[in-house]
């Protein structure tokens, strides 16, 4: 690889090829990975997106309790956060679910005169 580094001291803005600093990059082969039939290539995705960083790992070497409360804070999250909630946090999102049901109800009700709907 040459790498063209302008020289201040050469007249008329010249270039030096290769200098100090060529000398400093250095070159790394890559192997690309073997080919895969797409059956594996699924299995391997669906592994990635449902067992991300695999999560079973917490399981080992725990007490069938512990165990059911992991398995009950995977798979339904307001197990994990549902002890931190506060009364703060619940009126922020009282706030938030008035402020979305203003823009929304009203859109939908146009939406449905707009296409000749009726609306109840």
């Amino acid at each position: 690889m040459v790498i063209n580094i302008p020289d201040p001291a050469a007249e008329g803005g010249g270039y030096v090829c290769g200098g100090a600093a060529a000398a400093a990059v250095e070159e790394h082969r890559v192997c690309l990975p073997p080919p895969r039939i797409t059956v594996e290539k699924l299995r391997r995705r669906l592994a990635d997106i449902f067992f991300p960083d695999d999560p079973l790992h917490g399981f080992k070497d725990q007490t069938r309790f512990r165990k059911l409360v992991i398995g009950l804070q995977f798979f339904f999250h307001v197990f994990q956060w549902g002890l931190d909630y506060s009364f703060e946090l619940l009126k922020s999102d009282v706030v938030s679910g008035v402020t979305i049901a203003s823009l929304a109800i009203p859109q939908k009700m146009m939406i449905f005169s707009n296409s000749g709907l009726r609306f109840k």
